[in-house]
């Protein structure tokens, strides 16, 4: 409980009105002072005896938060008091500083108050939403206490997902992709996944016919096929590379192609530098991890392009290779010709513009800088025509 400015200026107002008194021997200045000492007394006991009893239901919509999508949270105060809330304020905090702060009318028992309010989605990471105080007060203004009703809740703003289509393996074969068996099902193929229901057109010999006898119906053995190709996905972290939104676009860039790769059915790899990491991802679960863990991902100092390729090419040779980066300079080209070396196709997307030099791009690199079309560029370096059989690709 603490007393508002308004509630010190009547305990001030009240001491020099009992000073005057005692100096002068005014019987109206003492009752004046009274009179002030009790209003502050009389607020503080109808403070500290109202109490509330009130369920809180937060809820951010959309439920998985995206840089630049809108998104907001709704407050659902409900009193379940036997008497009506006083007027009251809500105050929500938003990552440690001042979010949302709403003045409240009376809440009758079982009745709800809503409250919505936009949440910041410009920059991917995390939001910690909350806690969340009540505060009441005197008709008067001079006495007010705060109640926690919420903790904190944390949200998590993960990058821009870009429509980048289908990405496969289009060039190249790695010799470990056949061991990856596909995500989606097929109605062929060499290893037993599951059953399902027979449709017409299902090949005879594909019948299980002991399960088809225990059920009565006819189903079929749906069974996984190999991958032939693989689609790797380089973000390079090194901090000298990057401001902070060109960290933020090649993020975005990573898990849209880590997306268009899953939509291609073929086996999805993905590396990150200092330290060197490898991600098979061959769920979805692990794919919406890589998404959280591209949201909270910072730059390192000790990062080193070109000591990643390198792994990569001694973890697996073939296939499609997208390789993020930001600053073009001598590290990126060295990478990027390591890596034409043992790959089918090389996609290099550079997603800090160069301010000393802006159109030093060799050909067949990509430009994320905020300042034109990416994903067209994307779809026309992977049209028919674009795409090179074992060469660099892209648009410059």
């Amino acid at each position: 409980m603490k007393i508002t400015r308004a509630g010190i200026g009547v305990l001030v107002a009240s001491l020099i009105c009992f000073v005057v008194g005692r100096i002068f021997g005014t019987l109206e200045a003492h009752l004046l002072a009274a009179i002030g000492l009790a209003t502050v007394l009389i607020a503080a006991a109808y403070t500290a005896a109202t109490k509330l009893d009130i369920h809180i239901q937060r809820q951010a919509t959309p439920t998985r938060l995206r840089t630049g999508v809108p998104a907001r949270v709704d407050l659902v105060l409900t009193n379940r008091h036997r008497w009506a809330t006083p007027v009251m304020r809500a105050d929500d905090q938003l990552s440690g500083r001042p979010g949302a702060s709403v003045h409240l009318a009376k809440i009758r028992h079982g009745e709800a108050s809503r409250i919505a309010y936009r949440l910041p989605t410009a920059r991917r990471g995390e939001l910690l939403i909350g806690p969340l105080d009540l505060t009441i007060g005197d008709p008067l203004g001079l006495v007010r206490s705060t109640t926690r009703a919420a903790n904190q809740m944390r949200l998590v703003v993960r990058p821009e997902l870009l429509d980048l289509g289908v990405l496969q393996a289009t060039a190249g074969h790695d010799p470990t992709a056949d061991q990856q068996p596909i995500k989606a099902l097929a109605s062929s193929g060499d290893e037993f996944f599951a059953l399902r229901a027979y449709v017409l057109g299902d090949e005879l010999r594909r019948v299980h016919w002991k399960a088809s006898a225990r059920t009565g119906e006819l189903v079929v053995r749906q069974e996984e096929r190999p991958r032939t190709g693989r689609v790797t996905v380089v973000l390079d972290r090194r901090a000298d590379a990057y401001d902070g939104r060109g960290f933020d676009r090649a993020c975005s860039v990573a898990i849209s192609a880590l997306y268009a790769g899953w939509r291609g059915d073929d086996a999805l790899r993905f590396l990150t530098t200092s330290p060197s990491s490898v991600s098979e991802l061959r769920s979805r679960q692990e794919l919406d991890s890589v998404d959280e863990q591209l949201a909270l991902l910072t730059t390192a100092s000790d990062a080193s392009l070109i000591r990643t390729v390198d792994e990569l090419a001694r973890v697996g040779r073939g296939g499609t290779v997208v390789l993020i980066t930001g600053v073009p300079g001598p590290e990126l080209i060295a990478a990027t010709e390591r890596a034409r070396r043992v790959f089918g196709v090389v996609l290099p997307v550079v997603c800090q513009p160069n301010e000393h030099d802006p159109t030093g791009l060799a050909p067949g690199y990509l430009v994320h800088d905020g300042t034109i079309d990416f994903v067209a560029a994307w779809r026309a370096a992977l049209a028919p025509s674009g795409v090179g059989s074992s060469n660099l690709t892209g648009v410059s």
